[in-house]
């Protein structure tokens, strides 16, 4: 039972008292006496400690590391290892080459990964002998020690950080956890903000960079909630661990309420999971934004993996042994199919395996090739049906890549004869429902008869499809919204309205396409081509091209994001082009007439570009939308910011993307947030397309899908070729606008509530009352949250006229919040965590009543406080 609600026994004890059961040693720090630490054998009831006797595991608050356990920790690992050479690998690991942190952590994690070596073992004359730094074979040879309140030292002052609990393995600081109080407004955010200060990633010297040199993840826990992230991470990218896996959730707790912070702890840092989580699903890669990041495995990609495995393992035929595992758009299946094959080659009976990638990401051929060291499979690339056909008949352990849009479908439609009998072949299927790859699948099906086949989709599987077998995991797109991994989708539909410039001109250009035909002929070719020459009509493209600009300029531009455009051919989309570049224009100039102040000049940088493929033969016309080289360069500056320009000089410039069919699948845009869609896909291609939109991204909402021809009208019905349930899960994820404003209003009205119980009862006409209301911190709290939310669902309204009727409660609240951040010098109340689109309203706001939100409060005592305080009372007087 709880004794008090508060961050040391509410949250820490519990955390440590888990890792106790969990075989963790734990010691509390004395704030006084670096030498002090008090071991803690056990906790009450009421989660007080139950003390040990003192131990002394470093010298000053200086001391990062243990190094008398990493020192005992290398002996007992490397038993043959002498004082000497213990010395120089120690100085390895403490002396990092790189001057920065994000360097010198990926330089310490290859250390602690791929392990380092001496010039001999003078005990068997053996040359170069690896020297491990962690037993990954064997967790029980290893050291796992928990400190309470681990203070240290800030390098060139007097000051300390102390956080709550730092996590040795072998004597070497892996993990950082901040706890947060539930009873703060937001108490993970604010554990993050911690972190950011304690690893110096604000900008200024304010903590310990080198504790952060070791450093595997964070956490940041309140306890009902608990969060992770890397030291890449910012506050978007920390995430819940929800599964213990293979753990139970009884393993944890046969009665009463599991918290996050049990679920986390029990299955990241129960010691096994700790160190596969280490080993075998922790990389650095590239990010969008042109830099590097560290990434540690989330929840579900470890469980399918661990799944795969046991599924290897167990299975007695290549059927019971493969499966399809459904992860959904935007939850990193290509790095759990990635993990996959470093689980393998970490798993000797796996070693001997020769592993085949079906796939077209080039994403994923880059990520395998860049990160082959520690895949540790050779990595082969099969351009063609003859290089594959090749690769297939050796018994080598190595990785085929299989770049299926590189294949002529006339090769795949000629049988491959039996190449390999071996059952040691894995072969791994990517997005497996597409054309090209069924026609592959089946010629591996009878070149590999023994093989072990596994299918990774984005989407569920058709209800006829069942090639492959059972599931082996399901990761949902309800699910991944819920764990915020990806954003929401709200889809609005523009289908014939008032949209258009003149409804009857659109409709009775559609009648004038087809006059010359008779009305019975006309309803037997009322399909495709039918609706083709009316989507590809200039007059139309024109009209929609105008509708989208307006769109994207006031709901998406002002946030920065970009947009992808979805037509109905190529010629479509070149005309596409043209039109949205007229209209971009217009728009500008409209602007500048009225005297307008939004940001012309980033305005008249926005490029439109086209992305198509098409035959080295191509008609003149699309030969310049049709060169990859070309593509390369215009997806790159896609990915990047609108205001970020790459190392090779690319700029962000291109914000709006006109496809046919390329890059509305398997393609990883976060800054994408609106796709407009303008051609009738259904089933796998139209969850593919609407997922490009719902990456999680700094400040995103959500994701809009505007639909100009009625798809997601009928929704249920372009889905039709999956299980209800499915269908079902996926209706409640796409979002209507309209329940996007019934949120909104559902807000206001718990605004008014909660004003109306603290006996304000016109809040909008009392603004000094309101402020004085928060001088209390419950109540603070409270009022904090409301608005966050009140904010987020209005950057995804705006600027819906619905929303606009709701734009003055927007400036008035967060006059009231900025108002009590300068009174109450409490940061957590500033709009910087509103969205751009949201502050250049507020802000405009804030400045004409004297506030401005850029300026930080004033602390108290301050000689500046002191004189507004004289200039007020004088100009009272």
């Amino acid at each position: 039972m709880y004794q008090r609600l508060d961050e040391e026994y509410y949250v820490e004890n519990p955390f440590l008292a888990q890792l106790l059961g969990l075989g963790w040693e734990v010691y509390k720090q004395n704030s006084c006496d670096p030498q002090d630490l008090r071991e803690i054998k056990s906790f009450d009831s009421s989660f007080d400690p139950l003390y040990d006797e003192c131990s002394h595991l470093r010298e000053s608050f200086r001391d990062i590391i243990l190094e008398d356990v990493l020192r005992k920790s290398i002996e007992k690992i490397n038993p043959w290892i002498e004082e000497d050479q213990i010395n120089e690998v120690v100085r390895r690991i403490t002396t990092p080459t790189a001057n920065f942190l994000l360097e010198a952590n990926n330089e310490i994690h290859d250390l602690l990964v791929e392990n380092t070596s001496v010039s001999e073992n003078r005990k068997t004359g053996g040359k170069s002998p690896t020297v491990k730094f962690i037993d990954f074979s064997n967790p029980k040879n290893n050291s796992f020690i928990a400190i309470s309140q681990f203070k240290v030292n800030i390098p060139g002052t007097e000051k300390h950080i102390i956080p709550d609990i730092v996590l040795f393995v072998n004597g070497l600081p892996l993990v950082v956890v901040e706890c947060k109080s539930p009873t703060t407004a937001d108490p993970i955010a604010e554990g993050i903000t911690r972190l950011l200060r304690y690893s110096n990633r604000r900008g200024i010297k304010e903590g310990n960079e080198k504790l952060f040199w070791y450093n595997f993840f964070t956490i940041s826990t309140s306890n009902q909630v608990a969060k992770y992230g890397t030291i890449t991470a910012d506050y978007d990218y920390f995430v819940e661990w929800k599964d213990p896996y293979p753990y139970a959730l009884s393993d944890i707790n046969s009665k009463g309420n599991i918290t996050s912070q049990q679920v986390l702890v029990q299955g990241m840092l129960s010691k096994d999971n700790f160190l596969d989580i280490l080993h075998t699903y922790t990389i650095f890669k590239g990010d969008s934004k042109g830099g590097i990041i560290k990434v540690v495995a989330r929840y579900q990609q470890f469980r399918a993996v661990k799944k795969i495995i046991k599924r290897l393992r167990e299975g007695k035929t290549p059927e019971e042994r493969g499966g399809i595992v459904w992860h959904t758009q935007g939850s990193g299946k290509s790095l759990t199919m990635m993990f996959t094959v470093r689980e393998m080659y970490h798993s000797p009976e796996f070693r001997n395996f020769k592993i085949i990638f079906v796939t077209d990401r080039r994403d994923l051929e880059k990520q395998l090739r860049d990160t082959s060291r520690s895949v540790g499979f050779t990595v082969h690339l099969a351009r063609n049906t003859r290089e594959l056909k090749k690769l297939l008949k050796t018994d080598t352990p190595d990785l085929v890549m299989c770049m299926v849009h590189k294949f002529q479908e006339r090769d795949l439609k000629t049988q491959f004869p039996v190449l390999n009998t071996s059952p040691n072949i894995l072969v791994m299927i990517d997005e497996a429902h597409r054309t090209q790859y069924k026609l592959l699948g089946a010629n591996l099906k009878r070149a590999l008869p023994n093989a072990v086949r596994i299918a990774y989709t984005g989407t569920p599987i058709e209800k006829t499809e069942m090639t492959f077998g059972e599931y082996i995991d399901k990761y949902s797109i309800k699910q991944a919204v819920e764990d915020e991994v990806t954003v929401e989708i709200v889809y609005e539909g523009r289908i014939h309205s008032a949209e258009l410039s003149d409804e009857e001109a659109a409709n009775a250009k559609f009648e004038d396409i087809f006059s010359i035909i008779d009305a019975d002929e006309k309803a037997k070719i009322m399909g495709r081509y039918t609706w083709r020459a009316y989507l590809e009509n200039e007059s139309v493209i024109k009209d929609k091209a105008r509708d989208m600009i307006e769109h994207y300029i006031t709901h998406v531009f002002p946030n920065r994001f970009k947009a992808q455009v979805v037509t109905v051919s190529r010629l479509a989309a070149i005309r596409y082009k043209k039109a949205l570049e007229e209209a971009l224009k217009e728009k500008i100039e409209e602007m500048k007439k009225k005297g307008s102040n939004e940001d012309i000049k980033a305005l008249e940088k926005i490029k439109v570009e086209v992305v198509i493929s098409g035959p080295p033969d191509d008609d003149p016309e699309y030969q310049p939308y049709t060169d990859e080289r070309k593509h390369d360069r215009i997806i790159q500056s896609f990915k990047l910011p609108f205001d970020r320009t790459g190392e090779d000089g690319i700029s962000g410039d291109v914000c709006i993307l006109v496809v046919q069919s390329m890059l509305i699948t398997g393609f990883d845009a976060p800054v994408e947030q609106v796709m407009y869609l303008d051609n009738v896909i259904k089933g796998h291609n139209l969850l593919q397309a609407i997922a490009r939109v719902n990456r999680v991204y700094k400040n995103k909402t959500c994701g809009f899908v505007v639909d100009y021809v009625g798809v997601l009208k009928h929704l249920r019905e372009s889905l039709s070729i999956y299980a209800d349930e499915d269908i079902e899960e996926i209706a409640q994820v796409v979002k209507d606008k309209a329940q996007s404003i019934d949120e909104l209003r559902y807000i206001s009205c718990q605004i008014d509530d909660f004003f109306k119980k603290n006996h304000i009862k016109n809040w909008r006409d009392d603004v000094d009352a309101c402020i004085d209301l928060l001088v209390d911190e419950e109540t603070r709290n409270e009022f904090i949250m409301l608005v966050r939310r009140f904010n987020k669902v209005m950057d995804a309204v705006l600027p819906d006229p619905e929303g606009l009727k709701y734009a003055a409660d927007l400036k008035i609240l967060n006059f009231i919040k900025e108002s009590a951040r300068n009174r109450y010098r409490d940061d957590r109340l500033s709009i910087r965590d509103a969205s751009r689109k949201i502050r250049e309203i507020v802000e405009e706001y804030l400045v004409s009543k004297g506030v401005d939100p850029k300026i930080p409060p004033t602390p108290l005592f301050d000689d500046n406080f002191m004189e507004k305080v004289k200039k007020q009372r004088s100009e009272q007087g």
